[in-house]
């Protein structure tokens, strides 16, 4: 059966119903069933939950934190060697020197010119040149339009 009183009875379970709310609760708990085993359902999980949460073992804890030192130990702080600094400064120094003396005999024009960029640039003015045709008929309509409006007006002068 249910009789509307889920909710209030997990709130009255948890202390958090006002004063008018646990008196509701506990003047309905007498006379309902239903309510009164979700109650103790909930009170049975709650206590079976609060039974498992304890500590881990001890040897579970032993063993994490050999395996932690063990880990610790197994590294090596970190060191400096001049020797190292240098050859990495002078590898850095190769790379700029080649990216900044690599392209200079290149054409400007050869990224602009490239394979996928000439394919964009032909559908561009595709475009381009469909929008010029339509502006043009349109010019062609206005200036048809304009050329009746004056046959009409002239014809009407005329009368």
């Amino acid at each position: 059966m249910n009789c509307g009183y889920g909710e209030k009875i997990i709130l009255y379970l948890y202390g958090e119903a006002g004063a008018g709310l646990k008196g509701e609760v506990e003047s309905h708990l007498p006379g309902c069933p239903s309510c009164r085993a979700d109650l103790a359902a909930l009170r049975a999980a709650g206590a079976s939950l609060s039974a498992r949460a304890e500590e881990p073992p001890a040897f579970a804890m032993a063993n994490v934190m050999r395996a932690a030192r063990a880990a610790v130990a197994g590294r090596r702080a970190p060191s400096f060697s001049w020797g190292e600094a240098l050859l990495s400064g002078a590898l850095a120094s190769a790379m700029a020197f080649v990216f900044a003396f690599s392209g200079r005999g290149a054409s400007a024009d050869l990224a602009w010119n490239s394979g996928v960029d000439a394919g964009l640039d032909s559908v561009e003015y595709s475009v381009y040149q469909e929008q010029s045709y339509l502006n043009a008929s349109s010019g062609d309509w206005e200036y048809e339009y304009s050329s009746l409006e004056d046959e009409n007006f002239s014809a009407g002068e005329n009368a």
